[in-house]
C-alpha cells in the first residue's frame, strides 16, 4: 500500500499487508479495549462504515439469550449481527481489529475472541477476511496458527 495518491477508499487491499498497513494508517496504536469493525467492498477496497465497539464481553461462550436467534454465545450473537451490517451495507467482507493495551504477544483473551469469531463466521457463512491485534507498538495480524 505504497500508493499515496489514491484516496484511501479506492485503494484496493490485495494482502494481509495492504490491510495491515491500513489500519495501522487509520487507528495507528492501542488506546483502550475495544473491537474495529472495517468493512471491505466488492472492489476490495475500504468500505463504510468503520465502526468501534467497547465494552464487548470478556468471554465470547457466555450464553445469552435473544428474541430473534434464542440462546446463543457472544461470539455467535456479535458475528450475526455483524453479518447484518455487512448485508445492509452492501460490503463484501469484514475485518476484525481486536484493540487492546499490552504487547503484540498474541494473548489468551485475543486467542479466545478471534477463534470463536473465526467459528461464527464459518457456521453463519459470514466472510470474515482477516483479524488484528492492535496493540501498544503497532498492528499484528492473526494467523490461524495465532488462533489455534
Amino acid at each position: 500500500m505504497t500508493d499515496t495518491t489514491t484516496p484511501l477508499k479506492d485503494r484496493p487491499l490485495e494482502s494481509s499487508e495492504d490491510l495491515r498497513s491500513l489500519i495501522e494508517l487509520l487507528l495507528d496504536r492501542a488506546n483502550r479495549r475495544q473491537m474495529w469493525l472495517l468493512f471491505i467492498d466488492d472492489r476490495g477496497c475500504l468500505g463504510d462504515p468503520l465502526m468501534p465497539m467497547d465494552d464487548y464481553p470478556d468471554d465470547p461462550t457466555v450464553i445469552t439469550r435473544t428474541d430473534d436467534l434464542g440462546d446463543v454465545d457472544q461470539a455467535t450473537l456479535l458475528m450475526h449481527r455483524i453479518g447484518m451490517l455487512r448485508e445492509m451495507t452492501g460490503n463484501a467482507a469484514v475485518v476484525l481489529v481486536w484493540e487492546r493495551l499490552g504487547s503484540s504477544v498474541v494473548g489468551v483473551e485475543d486467542r479466545e475472541w478471534s477463534r470463536a469469531m473465526l467459528d461464527a463466521a464459518t457456521a453463519l457463512d459470514v466472510p470474515l477476511r482477516a483479524q488484528f491485534v492492535l496493540h501498544n507498538r503497532g498492528v499484528r495480524a492473526l494467523q490461524l496458527d495465532d488462533i489455534t
